[in-house]
C-alpha cells in the first residue's frame, strides 16, 4: 500500500521542487497535501494524518519541531523528515533525539531526499509488519488459551479418574502439585458427592446430552454453595469432587453438600424425568485419598438397597445422623411457614412429605413426640394462612379442630397425607384456585401463581402450554375478566403484601423476591393496585 506524504515549507520554490521533481511512484508514495506555513500545516496533518511528513524546521505559525511533536503523539507510526540549513544543524540533531526520523540540509538534492523517504517508508512497513505478526501471534495465543480453557474440565476429569482408580503415575510431591496447579486444581479440603439413577433410570446417564447437562447442573448446585467442582462419570455414577478453599467445620460441610444434593435431585427429577439417589463421604485433604473417598461414596450408594427411603446417604454413623436429623428438623419446622409461601406447589408437597419423614426419625418410636411436632407444623400452616388473610376460620376448621385431627392420626403415612392435603388447600385458597375455571385456565392460573417470581411472560406461558399467545390472552380475559399482565401483577403484589408484613424484609428486597428487578416498576405497580406505596403499606400498623 502506498505511503501518504505531506510537504510543508514556507518557500514555494522548495515546496514545488519537492512535490514535482521527486519520483514518488518509484518510492511507492503519494503526496496527499502541501502547506505554506505551520498553521495550515497542522490543519493538514489533522485532516490527512499522513505516513510521512517533510517539513521545514523554521516556519511562521508552528515550527517543524512542533509539527513533529504533534505527529509523534497523534500518529505514532508516522515519520517526520526535517529540512534545515547549516546554521540550524545542531538544532536538527536535537530534533532527531526528540523523535524526528531524519533531516536533510539545504540545498536539497533529490537523490538524498529520495533515499531518506525510502528509508522512512521501509521503516514504516517494517514496523507495521511487526505489528501484524504480533496481532496474529496474540490471536493464536488467545485461541490456544480459549481451547485450553474449554479442555480444562475434561483434563480435570481425567486427572480425577486416574486418582480414584489408582492409576495416576507416582510423582514427587512438588511435581504432583505443579501438575494440579497447571490444571487449576487448588483446594484446602475436598468431599466426594455421588449420584446414581434408581432402578430403571440407568439410561438417563447414557445419553451424551443428558450426561453433560446433569454434570453441569451438579457443578452449578455446588457453586451456589461456594464449592469448586470436578465432575466425572464412573461406573454408571456421576461423581463430583467438591472442593473447599479453607478447612470447613463438619456442620458446614453437611449443610452445603445436603443443599446441593437436594437441589440437584429436585431439578433432575423434573427435567430428566428420572429419580436418583445421592451420597457424600468424609472430608479429605490429600489427592492420594481420592481412591478411598470414591470407595466410600460407592459403598454408601450400594447401601441404598437396604435404606430405600433415604435419598441422600452420608458417611456419618447412625447416631451422628440421628443427631443431625434432630438439628435439621427444628430448622425445617422454623422454615416451614416460609416454604408454604415461596416454593412451587409440587415442590411444597415433596418438602412436606420430607419433613414428616424427618419427624419420624427424630421421634424414635415416641408417638407423643411425633404428634407434638406434627401439631407444630399444623400450627405453622394455620398461622401462615391467618397472617396472609386475617381470617381465622377461613380453612373451615378452628385451631382446636385441626389439633384434634392431628392427635387422631394413626400412622406416619396418614400424617404425611393429612399435612400435604392441608398445605395444598391453603395454597389453593390463597391463590384463588377455587374459582370455577376450565381445566386449561386453572392450570395456567396455577402456573402463574407458582412461577410469578420468575421472568414470566405471556409468550413463555403460552409456549409452556403449547398454545398461541393470542389464544392464551383471549382465554384468560374470557374466563377471568382480566388480562395476563393484571393477573401476574396481582399475584406478585399479593405475595409482596405478605412479605412486607415481615419486619426482616426490606421493601426493595420484597420487590426482587416477587419478580420485579427494578424497584421503580415495583413501586408503580404496587401503588396502582393498592393505592399506596410499598413503604407506606409496610409502615401501616
Amino acid at each position: 500500500m502506498k505511503k501518504t506524504v505531506v510537504v510543508i515549507d514556507d518557500k514555494p520554490i522548495i515546496r514545488r521542487a519537492i512535490v514535482q521533481t521527486i519520483k514518488w511512484e518509484e518510492l511507492d508514495c503519494e503526496v496527499v497535501g502541501q502547506a505554506e506555513d505551520g498553521i495550515d500545516g497542522l490543519a493538514l496533518l489533522v485532516e490527512k494524518r499522513p505516513d510521512i511528513v517533510i517539513t521545514d524546521i523554521k516556519m511562521p505559525g508552528h515550527t517543524g519541531l512542533e509539527l513533529a511533536e504533534w505527529m509523534r503523539e497523534h500518529v505514532p507510526h508516522a515519520k517526520t523528515i526535517l529540512i534545515t540549513g547549516y546554521q540550524e544543524f545542531e538544532y536538527a540533531k536535537q530534533a532527531i533525539k526528540l523523535g524526528a526520523f531524519d533531516f536533510i540540509v539545504k540545498p536539497i538534492h533529490n537523490q538524498e531526499l529520495s533515499r531518506i523517504v525510502r528509508a522512512a517508508a521501509d521503516k514504516i512497513e517494517e514496523e507495521q509488519s511487526v505489528l501484524r505478526q504480533s496481532a496474529l501471534l496474540n490471536d493464536e495465543v488467545s485461541r490456544l488459551v480459549k481451547r485450553h480453557s474449554h479442555s480444562l474440565p475434561a483434563l480435570r476429569g481425567q486427572w480425577l479418574e486416574r486418582r480414584i482408580n489408582g492409576t495416576e503415575e507416582a510423582l514427587e510431591a512438588r511435581d504432583a502439585q505443579q501438575a494440579m496447579s497447571e490444571l487449576g486444581i487448588e483446594y484446602s479440603r475436598f468431599v466426594l458427592l455421588a449420584f446414581r439413577p434408581l432402578a430403571g433410570n440407568g439410561p438417563r446417564f447414557e445419553k451424551p446430552a443428558n450426561r453433560e447437562a446433569l454434570a453441569e447442573l451438579a457443578a452449578e448446585c455446588c457453586r451456589k454453595e461456594g464449592m469448586g467442582t470436578i465432575t466425572l462419570y464412573q461406573g454408571g455414577d456421576l461423581i463430583v469432587m467438591c472442593q473447599f478453599d479453607r478447612v470447613p467445620i463438619t456442620r458446614e460441610v453437611r449443610r452445603k453438600l445436603n443443599a446441593a444434593a437436594v437441589e440437584w435431585l429436585w431439578v433432575a427429577k423434573n427435567t430428566a424425568g428420572a429419580e436418583f439417589r445421592a451420597s457424600f463421604g468424609s472430608v479429605y485433604r490429600l489427592p492420594q485419598e481420592l481412591e478411598q473417598a470414591y470407595r466410600e461414596v460407592s459403598a454408601l450408594l450400594d447401601s441404598g438397597f437396604f435404606r430405600s427411603e433415604e435419598m441422600i446417604l452420608s458417611a456419618e454413623s447412625e447416631q451422628a445422623a440421628r443427631t443431625q436429623v434432630k438439628f435439621s428438623v427444628m430448622q425445617d419446622i422454623e422454615r416451614f411457614e416460609k416454604s408454604i409461601e415461596q416454593i412451587p406447589m409440587e415442590q411444597l408437597v415433596e418438602e412436606t412429605k420430607r419433613i414428616v419423614g424427618q419427624i419420624g426419625i427424630y421421634a424414635e418410636g415416641n408417638i407423643t413426640v411425633a404428634r407434638g411436632l406434627l401439631a407444630e407444623i399444623c400450627l405453622s400452616a394455620a398461622r401462615y394462612y391467618f397472617h396472609a388473610t386475617g381470617d381465622e376460620l377461613g380453612l373451615g376448621k378452628s385451631i382446636d379442630q385441626l389439633l384434634e385431627e392431628v392427635y387422631r392420626l394413626d400412622s406416619l403415612k396418614e400424617a404425611s397425607d393429612y399435612m400435604t392435603e392441608l398445605v395444598t388447600r391453603i395454597r389453593v385458597k390463597l391463590e384463588g384456585g377455587e374459582k370455577e375455571y376450565s381445566l386449561i385456565v386453572k392450570s395456567i392460573m396455577e402456573h402463574i401463581h407458582e412461577h410469578f417470581a420468575e421472568a414470566v411472560t405471556l409468550t413463555s406461558v403460552s409456549t409452556h402450554f403449547g398454545i398461541s399467545s393470542g389464544y392464551l390472552s383471549r382465554l384468560l380475559r374470557t374466563e377471568t375478566g382480566e388480562n395476563f399482565v393484571d393477573i401476574l401483577s396481582k399475584a406478585r403484589i399479593k405475595a409482596a403484601k405478605r412479605l412486607l408484613k415481615d419486619p426482616k424484609y426490606k421493601v426493595n428486597e420484597v420487590g426482587e423476591m416477587v419478580g420485579y428487578k427494578e424497584y421503580a416498576y415495583f413501586y408503580q405497580v404496587f401503588k396502582r393496585i393498592e393505592g399506596s406505596s410499598p413503604k407506606e403499606f409496610k409502615n401501616k400498623k
